[in-house]
């Protein structure tokens, strides 16, 4: 995400303080070039952060293609900014089990400030370094030593325990991986849309405001109540026990379910259940309610992309979407996106893997914008490039350049002759 010597779309750099990083990634290649996977490391390290830093194997996740990956340690690594410093955070782990990891302030132009590294020695023991204003004080040398003794696990990450260390960079670390790094598959069935607009007036106007303009027969997106009694059956007795639990501890639950998600709360001392619903007008003039998954493929994917787009314009949020194209036509497709890159005041990032080749248009990219992911065709890994690398000329019909190969990141399709179809049975 850093800019190249370009001068287009000057709106779409962020300055943030030492370094300037890019608004946005279009991410092209070929049926099984690996640009999902690129996308899977990241939610991988994302998880594994969120959940208490509690790792699970990363043996099925292993290159297959290649047998001395069988007993080599993956290695991830993500550098990210929080009030204009730069932050650099990474692990390297083996089956269940973290060899090392790291998190470092970025000098850019000076030396890395190290904040912490964590390493398991020949013996199996953990050893944890922390940075000299960390450990001032002898309760904070016994806690750190009490963690590499017995509170930290080999399975478990370090960042994990940021509420234990109440060191504040890794709290603000953990926090951004795990909350300003949203992902949206094309299975995802509208989870951000859900709490986003049952809480926010506003959003519920901007999201109203989208559906209307792209004309999709949907009048306005509601909330609906719902009793537990009414939501819950008999059979969902346990469940319905567990989140009136957790809902009694002050937490708004959501629960997500094969049509999307809803959101369990208590008011005025009864627990409900509240649901996104679309409404249409009928041929009386009423208005019809719909559940969301009676709308059509094209409209729940528009609804899986509302709050990204008001997020983005709002927020230092990087949303990262996979398959973006999928379900909507590709004119309305262009109009979104070039909606978001035009839009000077944004804050956030837009990342997403497309095949849509209506949106190789550099009057919508710069060229350190657009990035092409090819399998190497003997050994089966995954090269990522970028556009800039060709250093195309800026009347260059980019959207033909790329179609017939010329950037490469295409499939091989052999001859429909040789497939024989015009040859029947005897």
């Amino acid at each position: 995400m850093l800019p190249g010597n370009f001068k287009s779309h000057k709106h779409h750099v962020y300055n943030l303080g030492k370094i300037q990083v890019l608004k946005a990634a279009a991410i092209y290649g070929a049926n099984g070039a690996g640009k999902s996977n690129l996308i899977k490391a990241i939610e991988f390290l994302q998880e594994a952060v969120a959940n208490g830093g509690i790792i699970k194997s990363v043996n099925e996740t292993k290159f297959k293609l290649n047998k001395t990956n069988e007993a080599k340690p993956i290695s991830f690594e993500i550098e990210f900014s929080i009030n204009k410093k730069i932050f650099s955070y990474g692990v390297s782990f083996n089956a269940h089990f973290v060899i090392e990891e790291w998190l470092y302030e970025s000098g850019i132009t000076v030396d890395d400030k190290m904040i912490f590294e964590r390493k398991n020695t020949k013996s199996g023991k953990i050893s944890i370094d922390v940075a000299d204003k960390y450990k001032k004080t002898q309760k904070q040398k016994l806690l750190i030593e009490l963690m590499e003794d017995s509170l930290l696990k080999t399975g478990e990450l370090l960042i994990g325990k940021s509420h234990e260390l109440k060191i504040n960079e890794i709290l603000a670390a953990r926090h951004f991986i795990k909350n300003k790094i949203i992902i949206i598959h094309p299975e995802s069935k509208f989870a951000n849309l859900v709490p986003t607009l049952t809480s926010s007036k506003e959003f519920k106007s901007f999201a109203n405001e989208m559906l209307q303009t792209f004309d999709t027969g949907v009048s306005e997106l509601d909330v609906e109540t719902l009793s537990f009694d009414k939501y819950f059956g008999d059979d969902d007795e346990e469940l319905k026990k567990e989140i009136i639990e957790q809902v009694d501890q002050g937490h708004t639950i959501l629960i997500n379910t094969d049509t999307g998600g809803v959101l369990a709360v208590k008011e005025k001392g009864k627990y409900i259940i509240k649901r996104v619903i679309a409404k249409h007008v009928g041929s009386d003039g009423k208005k019809i309610s719909f559940d969301l998954t009676e709308e059509s493929d094209g409209t729940q994917r528009l609804l899986d992309f509302i709050p990204a787009f008001n997020k983005i314009l709002t927020d230092d949020v990087s949303f990262i979407i996979d398959e973006i194209d999928q379900s909507l036509h590709p004119a309305l497709l262009k109009v979104l996106v070039q909606k978001i890159m035009q839009e000077d005041k944004t804050k956030g990032q837009f990342i997403f893997t497309t095949h849509e080749s209506n949106l190789l248009d550099l009057e919508i990219f710069r060229q350190d914008e657009i990035w092409f992911a090819e399998k190497d065709k003997i050994n089966g890994n995954t090269q990522l490039y970028s556009l800039s690398e060709f250093k195309p000329r800026y009347d260059l019909d980019i959207r033909k350049g790329y179609l017939k190969g010329r950037f490469g990141a295409v499939p091989f399709l052999a001859s429909l002759e040789d497939l024989n179809w015009n040859i029947q049975d005897a």
